[in-house]
């Protein structure tokens, strides 16, 4: 009696089962068609295969290897990371895809060659397979059969500094909304700093839960794109876009949602929902700049004044709307900007003109009251949206942090103080992570070391605060050490 085959094609439709279960109320005829298309093509090979070598079971366990090394490649390469053979990565793809190449080579001629008739290896991967599926099944949908995971919301608001300097720079006390964050339950330390000075490359850290790969005292690898984004800020663009967070929320079944920040560089590769992209916005920025100084200049600005404030605007009704529904486990990212210049809301949420509309984060010195009353109207509607998350999901996990501190008015990087330098690093970073009471090493590039080694059982080690600032062409420098005896006054 011939075997039952069925494990090749189960890890063929695997992945789309997983995708099937966790989007069946957005499925469309076309992915069906995919996923059927997938399961018929490993069929055919199968067959294929049989008809060649004259053996089925062979044939199963053939296209078995190759559906895991096509399917799987990317879990494999996940799981590597960090290893290094020669002080050569071996999770880089092109090294990858030889050794996998190999082993598949090696497999094909030793089941060929075989006399064995592998009935038994056949059983067990059946098994396997079924097992895979069913546990997927489990996972998915029957309710509670698996500890629930919490939903996660990652609230960054550009340049929001810290009290210290609130209070010595900008002659504002914010110790109320602290008090408000304390009693919502949020862990803050008594001082945080951003590890970088620009956008992508703290992100490029905290989402890759470590201190980016660049060599101190020299500049940044350029990246050999035409690409401007990947020019401008060489491998950055990759790592942060391709970033292991958002990859292992995507391998732990989440459902990973992006609100737009107006940053053009990002495009977060395992974002499943983004919201608030459909505002109409130029999307070219080579047009723009033809007609920033046009004289269509006045048109444009308050063109895009008006667009910054409906997706900031869109981006809190947004969260509110998500912090309603308290579906999981999702995933929320939300990078919103403000209370960077430039300066387009008051205190209460009313349309002002901004006194500059640069919008390179140098201009907070300038307009202070325009930085404050920024700040107060993002504070509120974070405060609303904090409201509502802890009230709809009290277990739900809450990141709300600055980016970067703010900045002094000195273009001369070189020309910049420790004081300077103290400042722009100083950020508001404040954590809710229920039933985590051991929190002193939190800081942003730990972040996500935390709450993985407590949720999803990894076991990273927790890294100590490193400080850099740049200098021309980007070369970064290590002060960390100078932080630790600075305070500012």
């Amino acid at each position: 009696m011939k075997n039952f085959i069925i494990f090749p094609f189960l890890l063929a439709f695997l992945p789309s089962w997983q995708l099937i279960l966790k989007n069946y109320d957005e499925l469309i005829f076309q992915d069906i068609l995919i996923s059927l298309t997938i399961v018929a093509v490993s069929v055919i090979v199968w067959i294929v295969i049989t008809k060649i070598i004259k053996n089925g079971n062979k044939a199963a366990l053939i296209t078995g290897v190759g559906v895991g090394f096509f399917f799987y490649f990317g879990y494999v390469q996940d799981a590597l990371d960090g290893i290094m053979i020669f002080n050569i990565p071996i999770n880089k793809t092109s090294i990858l895809v030889i050794i996998s190449t190999i082993i598949f080579i090696i497999s094909t001629i030793y089941f060929v060659k075989s006399r064995k008739s592998f009935a038994l290896s056949i059983k067990i991967a059946n098994v396997f397979a079924i097992t895979l599926i069913l546990f997927t099944l489990v996972q998915f949908v029957i309710p509670g059969a698996l500890a629930e995971k919490p939903n996660v919301y990652h609230i960054i608001l550009d340049e929001y500094t810290d009290n210290e300097i609130l209070m010595k720079k900008f002659n504002y006390d914010n110790e109320k909304f602290l008090k408000f964050l304390n009693k919502n339950g949020f862990y803050m330390p008594n001082k945080s700093f951003s590890t970088w000075e620009s956008t992508v490359d703290e992100l490029t850290s905290i989402l890759n839960m470590e201190y980016q790969q660049i060599k101190t005292g020299a500049a940044i690898e350029p990246h050999p794109s035409k690409d401007p984004r990947k020019a401008l800020f060489g491998y950055t663009y990759e790592l942060v876009n391709d970033n292991k967070v958002m990859s292992i929320f995507s391998d732990q079944n989440y459902s990973i949602i992006e609100i737009n920040s107006l940053v053009r560089w990002k495009n977060f590769s395992d974002v499943d929902t983004k919201l608030c992209y459909d505002i109409n916005f130029i999307d070219s920025e080579f047009l723009e700049q033809v007609l920033r100084k046009s004289i269509i200049r006045y048109f444009l600005e308050q063109y895009h004044d008006n667009t910054r404030r409906d997706v900031i605007r869109c981006t809190f009704n947004e969260l509110n709307e998500i912090a309603s529904q308290s579906s999981g486990p999702t995933y929320v990212f939300s990078h919103i900007y403000v209370p960077h210049p430039p300066f387009i809301f008051g205190p209460n949420g009313e349309n002002v003109i901004p006194n500059n509309r640069k919008i390179s984060g140098l201009q907070s010195w300038e307009d202070p009251e325009g930085y404050v009353n920024q700040l107060i109207y993002v504070t509120n509607q974070v405060s609303v949206v904090i409201k509502n998350i802890v009230k709809n999901d009290p277990n739900a996990i809450i990141i709300l942090q600055g980016d970067t501190g703010t900045f002094t008015g000195i273009d001369d990087i070189s020309k910049r103080s420790v004081k300077d330098v103290y400042q722009a690093h100083s950020i508001l970073y404040a954590v809710r992570i229920p039933d985590v009471d051991n929190l002193e090493s939190v800081i942003p590039v730990n972040t996500y070391r935390i709450i993985f080694n407590n949720y999803f059982n990894t076991n990273y080690e927790y890294l100590e605060q490193r400080i850099f600032t740049i200098f021309e062409d980007r070369v970064w420098v290590e002060v960390t050490e100078k932080f630790h005896k600075y305070r500012f006054d």
